[in-house]
């Protein structure tokens, strides 16, 4: 009787072939990192110790397949001034690509009588951080208050900022938060400085509705002069 060794055989070469292909890819030499380029900023070097810092597996001459492009990524994003990450491998040339999209920001924090060794930017998505650039010609957001309230100020100009319609961030020239938690804005939407009260407590629903409100205002010929708008309540708004 003749026994056949065919099957087998077969599923031992495959099972060989495949350990060689880890092998290679995971182990040696043959499949290594040799270049790195960061993309989109021109603050490599925080990137770098970042990635160093965090034990990242993006080493030069290290195995391409030891990389975990999302654990990178988040790495990266830890960075608050960082909004995004992308890492990429090429197999061919053995380059590893991170791109980045750093934050933009609209406006600089400036907390009263405090003494500020590196600005505190916010971004146009309402969250606030420090950035190794410095970033100049922006409108400036007054905190006002114990250090009890400052963190809940911040959050409240983050989430008003983040509601605001394009044209009115780009008209911000200053805003501040009262005792009282109004929002005071003053912009160059019109000549001179206009002044805007937005009131309390506003939610992205109720600054819908008093940025349409303002727009209308500006479009009327009679308001070309003025100089101060109350938005506190929308449907009953001052001008002066």
């Amino acid at each position: 009787m003749r026994i056949r060794f065919k099957p087998l055989s077969s599923s031992l070469i495959a099972i060989s072939i495949l350990a060689g292909l880890v092998y290679v890819l995971g182990w040696s030499s043959l499949i290594t990192i040799q270049s790195v380029v960061v993309k989109g900023t021109n603050q490599s070097n925080f990137i770098t110790s970042q990635l160093i810092a965090g034990e990242s597996k993006i080493i030069l001459n290290e195995p391409l397949a030891r990389i975990n492009p999302k654990h990178e990524e988040n790495l990266v994003t830890d960075l608050e001034w960082i909004k995004s990450a992308k890492v990429s491998r090429n197999w061919w040339s053995r380059q590893v690509t991170v791109s980045v999209v750093p934050r933009i920001p609209v406006a600089i924090f400036k907390i009263e009588g405090a003494a500020q060794t590196q600005p505190r930017y916010l971004a146009s998505d309402g969250r606030d951080f420090s950035s190794p650039q410095n970033f100049t010609n922006l409108a400036t957001i007054s905190l006002v208050g114990n250090d009890g309230n400052l963190r809940a100020h911040r959050r409240i100009v983050a989430g008003f900022v983040a509601s605001l319609p394009a044209y009115v961030i780009s008209g911000l020239k200053n805003l501040e938060i009262t005792k009282k938690d109004e929002i005071i804005m003053v912009t160059d939407l019109r000549k001179p400085a206009l002044r805007i009260n937005w009131g309390e407590s506003n939610s992205p629903e109720e600054i819908v509705v008093k940025s349409n409100v303002l727009k209308g205002l500006l479009n009327l010929p009679e308001n070309k002069k003025i100089s101060f708008v109350d938005l506190t309540v929308a449907n009953a708004p001052i001008v002066k």
